[in-house]
């Protein structure tokens, strides 16, 4: 959350309105029952799946979130 906030102090109008759009999804987040397609495409950029290893989840802010498949 700090990264958003921060974000919505850079002189970069995209990066202001980025930053604030995702401080929006995340205050109304709830829990998640079922999959929803578009959350995931307000968030997600890719998923980068390495065969038997691991799965990158990129978001559209640039973060990424790497999960281990065990």
């Amino acid at each position: 959350m700090e990264k958003w906030k921060d974000g919505l102090k850079n002189e970069d109008v995209l990066v202001r309105y980025k930053s604030n759009q995702f401080i929006k999804i995340i205050e109304k987040a709830e829990a998640i029952k079922k999959f929803d397609v578009n959350l995931f495409l307000k968030l997600i950029e890719k998923l980068t799946v390495f065969e038997g290893e691991k799965i990158i989840v990129s978001l559209l802010d640039g973060t990424e979130i790497e999960v281990v498949i065990e």
